[in-house]
């Protein structure tokens, strides 16, 4: 992970809130680690995932799984919407607290790492279970140190409602141009929307995620890893052709991810692009949108590119639990608590070799084709500016909105962007 100095000031001061906050963690004397397995206590889990409906009580099943094992050790849910995920969770840590264990977007892990608000846990798995972890883990090192393991890899893709597209007459489009003319006539034929994907700036972190599937499939980035490449010519023509679509009269319009998803499963909605574990639970209890409904296949974009979503499990280093916390980490990565972590988080991948139950890819045919992407796959963290990625991230994302919004041109939107970012992390 690169290092450089941040020039930001709110970013700055946001990391030394949490170092303050932190300065007895990262690793203390065992007597300070709190209680130990055989006396118990209460861990309290964060993740945005114990409210997604249709997914929630498949992953804590597998979470909970442990209490079996060690069955004075007590599973406390805490539940946080994704769109205020970060923003709750550094509130936390910057006062001192937060969970005692807590999922990490990778978009979000050099913040926490630069910070020191992660516990180290190397040594906490046995060598036979670490001998398993996927090269995805490798992602979480910070510094020589792992600061965080692989809990899911969700891959992106390009669906849609096999009906509406026959309703309409269209073929499902493999271009933009395509795509263009599936959703103006998906509109005017059926009167439903054509398209969605998220497109404000209230969902921040996540529409940088789900953005990135332009800028990736048309070839472009947001850095050359060594200097900054906002305003690239790959990138403006994905801007142009997002442009298009948002303007095009068949787009969803002032629709967050919770609606327009909610529309697909309810079949209003043609085509979106979106994650498997999304997906997933749009049509897992649809009973108008069935799972064999739906197709699947690469990006209608120019290049095979596409973004991934990453997310680590991570330790609070101001948890009073912390024995208890690693000793959950070490159970979660065994051979067996990994299949049943492969089967409650499909149609994810998880941290290690464990391969769902073959019966659920039969049923859910579409998830071939996002796993089919992942390796020309990236994440969204801007490569050499990896603790400055929420800086980037807020200015590039306002100029999007810019051009979405304001009509600005695309091209000066991110020569904008481009000199801004400059500014703050060079």
């Amino acid at each position: 992970m690169a290092r450089r100095r941040l020039r930001s000031a709110s970013l700055v001061a946001g990391a030394a809130l949490v170092l303050a906050a932190c300065s007895g963690g990262g690793g203390g004397s065992a007597g300070d680690e709190g209680p130990s397995v055989e006396e118990g206590g209460t861990l309290t889990f964060a993740n945005w995932q114990w409210l997604e409906p249709g997914r929630a009580e498949t992953i804590f099943d597998a979470v909970d799984d442990y209490t079996e094992e060690n069955p004075k050790v007590k599973i406390k849910k805490q539940s946080i919407v994704r769109a205020d995920y970060e923003k709750t969770i550094s509130t936390q840590i910057g006062s001192g607290g937060g969970p005692d264990i807590f999922i990490v977007p990778d978009t979000y892990f050099p913040e926490l790492a630069e910070s020191g608000a992660l516990e180290p846990l190397d040594g906490v798995l046995a060598s036979e279970d670490e001998k398993r972890l996927s090269a995805e883990n490798k992602d979480y090192v910070h510094d020589g140190d792992q600061l965080g393991l692989t809990w899911e890899t969700v891959p992106f893709a390009f669906f849609w409602n096999k009906k509406i597209l026959d309703q309409a007459g269209v073929s499902p489009p493999t271009s933009f141009d395509e795509l263009l003319a599936a959703a103006k006539q998906i509109k005017a034929k059926t009167g439903k929307t054509g398209f969605a994907v998220r497109h404000q700036m209230n969902e921040e972190p996540v529409w940088w995620l789900d953005h990135a599937n332009w800028e990736y499939g048309y070839g472009g980035g947001w850095s050359d890893g060594e200097k900054l490449t906002i305003n690239s010519p790959e990138n403006v023509e994905a801007e142009t052709a997002f442009k298009q679509m948002y303007d095009s009269g068949a787009f969803s319009v002032g629709d967050d991810a919770s609606t327009y998803r909610s529309k697909f499963s309810a079949g209003e909605i043609g085509m979106v692009i979106d994650n498997s574990s999304a997906l997933l639970t749009m049509v897992k209890d649809s009973k108008v949108v069935p799972s064999k409904q739906v197709g699947a296949s690469a990006l209608p974009f120019p290049t095979e590119g596409s973004a991934y979503a990453g997310f680590a499990i991570g330790i609070n280093a101001n948890s009073k639990n912390k024995a208890l916390a690693k000793d959950y980490i070490r159970w979660m990565y065994t051979e067996d608590a990994q299949d049943g972590f492969a089967e409650g988080l499909f149609p994810s991948s998880v941290g290690t070799d464990a391969k769902a139950p073959a019966e659920l890819g039969e049923a859910n045919p579409w998830v071939e084709p996002f796993f089919a992407q992942l390796p020309e796959a990236k994440n969204a963290v801007v490569e050499g500016y990896e603790a400055e990625t929420p800086i980037i991230r807020k200015i590039v994302l306002t100029q999007i909105e810019r051009i979405l919004t304001e009509d600005v041109d695309p091209q000066k939107a991110l020569d904008q962007a481009q000199q801004e970012a400059e500014a703050a992390v060079e």
